[in-house]
């Protein structure tokens, strides 16, 4: 058994281990378990910051976990210097510090140099200690999770490589604010959303700047992008040629002329679609109500109009991921309110275990818009 630490939009990425893995069991707000002994590449998994190793389930008291944390260190040392570090996840508080003090004593007695590595101001430790302190090859990060009155222990193997998410995001030479700028972790849990194999192709409609096919390739698929702006396709192809030059690309990527999603033909392999459609306006005020509703009907058409025109395709995508816009106001949320009419055109919006679809959604902080993540396949 494993244990994933999930990201921010807690929903998102239980759907996303959901889809990836199987069946998935809710720990705590942070925490899930996913039945496998297989190591996994966490690169791959955009809701996922940690990663690992399920050692104990049913731990009765904190004098149980110190003990197991002993036994795991001492089996982990190949010299005599170790770095460990310890985090926690569960509802009220441990002393970290004074757990783990009581562990370098012990570590001591048998002659082990420890050094202990903590949290600053959370429970928790973040990717840039882990990484700074080499916990995950020249040490252990032990988590401590509390689930009612036991303890579960687990120890880290991989964490988010936030640096290089930053760099895929803002280092990109082409950016348009204008038109939207999905986030390379979101893309990353739309195509597995798609629950797409080897042989599956990622196709984005609405390429935009090439997000979507930047990570589609970066996770070993082939992917295709168009879009009917000849500025947009010209910008995915800039930050492509970027994403080559300072990424190892695993897939092929190829973005077309300029087409028209309503009205484009689609590849004739297995493909699923992971896309971002357009969002409407992109208000960088606070837009009013009606202002949000006057645009309404002109969005309604292009995502009915996107999905009768793949209803229509010879060889139709296996599944669909696609981001809808809504708006955010106090007292109340707007929203395309078209999932009913989308069905009807011969879909079945995909339902997860785990989390309800009506609740997977995104907005970054300071956005009057986020985007509605629904997932779609044809009956």
């Amino acid at each position: 058994m494993q244990i994933i630490v999930l990201g921010r939009e807690t929903a998102l990425c239980l759907a996303e281990a959901e889809a990836y893995f199987g069946n998935v069991k809710k720990i705590t707000p942070q925490i899930a378990e996913i039945d496998t002994d297989k190591p996994q590449d966490i690169n791959k998994l955009g809701g996922a910051i940690k990663l690992a190793n399920l050692n104990y389930s049913d731990l009765s008291s904190i004098n149980d976990v110190q003990l197991k944390i002993e036994e795991i260190l001492q089996g982990l040392n190949t010299s005599t210097k170790l770095n460990f570090g310890l985090s926690y996840y569960g509802d009220g508080n441990i002393n970290l510090s004074a757990l783990g003090i009581k562990i370098k004593k012990s570590l001591k007695k048998l002659g082990i140099k420890p050094r202990l590595v903590l949290p600053n101001s959370t429970s928790q430790l973040n990717a840039a200690s882990i990484k700074h302190n080499k916990l995950t090859t020249g040490g252990a990060e032990l988590l401590i999770i509390k689930t009612g009155s036991k303890y579960m222990l687990a120890t880290s193997y991989g964490f988010q490589d936030i640096d290089s998410y930053s760099k895929r995001d803002y280092d990109k030479p082409c950016r348009d604010r204008k038109v939207g700028m999905l986030p390379p972790k979101l893309s990353q849990i739309m195509i597995n959303l798609t629950k797409p194999d080897a042989k599956t192709m990622i196709v984005d409609p609405f390429v935009g700047s090439g997000g979507v096919l930047i990570e589609a390739a970066l996770m070993g698929y082939s992917c295709e992008g168009s879009d009917i702006s000849q500025a947009m396709t010209d910008c995915a192809n800039n930050n492509i040629e970027w994403f080559k030059e300072n990424f190892d690309n695993l897939g092929d990527i190829e973005v077309t002329k300029p087409q028209d999603a309503i009205l484009r033909q689609y590849p004739n392999t297995s493909y699923s679609i992971a896309t971002e459609g357009f969002l409407g306006s992109n208000f960088l005020s606070k837009p009013t109500i009606h202002l949000v509703k006057e645009q309404l009907p002109e969005l309604k058409k292009l995502y009915l109009d996107f999905f009768e025109n793949l209803r229509n395709q010879t060889n139709k995508p296996n599944r669909i991921c696609v981001c809808m816009p809504f708006w955010l106001f106090p007292d109340t949320t707007i929203e395309l309110k078209i999932i009913d009419d989308i069905c009807q055109l011969g879909y079945t919006n995909c339902e997860f275990t785990s989390v309800r679809q009506s609740t997977l959604s995104y907005r970054r902080e300071g956005q009057f818009t986020g985007r509605q993540i629904n997932v779609f396949e044809t009956k």
